[in-house]
């Protein structure tokens, strides 16, 4: 995670952010879109459509069994 993380995790603590392994992931997970849209290997739209689409794939996705992105998961 770059070095910001650690103040961004604080703050987010001091606003009454719960620090539960969700959280921490969803924190790690904006640091490393940021990082990557600074970058510039993709831009914050593709990540977004990407995050749709997976969230798409894991509705539909019985637990334990892995989760395959589809073309109907990229809505238009």
């Amino acid at each position: 995670m770059d070095r910001d993380a650690g103040r961004r995790d604080q703050a987010a603590q001091a606003r009454g952010d719960p620090d539960t392994g969700e959280t921490y992931y969803r924190h790690w997970l904006a640091a490393l879109e940021r990082i990557v849209a600074e970058k510039g290997v993709t831009d914050a739209a593709s990540l977004a459509r990407y995050r749709d689409a997976w969230d798409h794939a894991a509705d539909r996705t019985p637990h334990g069994m892995p989760i395959i992105l589809r073309p109907e998961d990229f809505a238009p």
